[in-house]
Formats: C-alpha cells, structure tokens, sequence
C-alpha cells in the first residue's frame, strides 16, 4: 500500500515548490510518485507552466487534477469523486502519494504558512504532522525548502516506510 501524504496551505504558501521538489527526490530514489491536486477553480491539466505540467515535469508517473471543472487524468473529465476513489485509480505499483490540497481529506499533512497564516487558521483540519513556511514564521517548526523536503525524507518517509515494511 503506498504512502499517502498531504500538502496543505492556502493560496501562494509554497504547495506546488515543496510538491514539486518532493516528487523530484522521490524519483531521484526511483520511487513511483503520484500527485492528486484539488483547485477550487476552473483549472484545466498539462498546459505549460501549471502546476500539473510542473508535477509531471518533475518525474510523477500519474498526475490527477480534481478542479470546478472536473477531473483531468491525462486531458480526461469525469464527475468530481472523494479523493479515496481517486487513490483507488492509481496503480498498485505505487510508492508515494502527494496529495496537493484537499485540505478536509483524513491523511497525514504538512501545513505551509503563508506570512500572514497562523497555525490555528488550520484547526478545522485533522492529522496535520508539523507547520511549515517558505520564510521565517513564528508559528512554523521548518522553515525553508530544504528543511521542509529533508523532514518529509528524512524523518515522516523514513518512518513511515518502517512502519509498511
């Protein structure tokens, strides 16, 4: 079963970098990468520049956007669906499932801080591992690209494939 993780934040906290970079040293460990991503907007999938196009760039073998538009899974719509049913797509060769969004969803998270988020702007939100900013932030334990990615590596997949293995 692979490993679901979440990345969570508001609009412009750094999702889609530590997203990216995530799925980049999850490949770079030929790990089979997945990345879901929920946009409340009319977004569409694989146009140069989006996030999705970044995420696939990057190295994830599948790449699934759920937007008020639908769902696009290589330029295909169907009915938006709980985000367990779009796991339940992927192949069963998957390592590593980075959920961009879905802030409701039950998985594990990461919450990224914005300057002006505070920790408790995230209460209604469960299983939120640690809090994260791009800058400094006083309410962030990582702070920076390299401590959010070198924490996910280092001590939530480490532990986490233990716990699997």
């Amino acid at each position: 079963m692979a490993l679901t993780f979440q990345i969570i934040g508001y609009k412009k906290s750094g999702k889609t970098l530590i997203t990216t970079e995530l799925v980049r040293l999850l490949t770079d460990r030929h790990l089979h990468v997945s990345v879901l991503k929920h946009d409340a907007h009319a977004s569409t999938m694989d146009t140069p520049g989006t996030d999705t196009a970044q995420f696939s760039h990057a190295g994830a073998q599948e790449v699934i956007l759920q937007s008020a538009n639908g769902i696009f899974c290589h330029q295909t719509t169907v009915q938006p669906v709980p985000v367990s049913r779009l796991i339940a797509l992927l192949p069963t060769s998957t390592d590593v499932i980075l959920l961009e969004g879905f802030k409701h969803a039950p998985y594990p998270k990461i919450a990224l801080l914005r300057s002006y988020d505070h920790a408790i702007d995230f209460q209604q939100f469960t299983n939120i591992q640690v809090f994260a900013s791009l800058t400094c932030h006083p309410d962030a334990t990582l702070v920076g690209k390299t401590a959010i990615c070198n924490w996910f590596v280092q001590t939530y997949f480490k532990g986490a494939a233990t716990t699997n293995d």
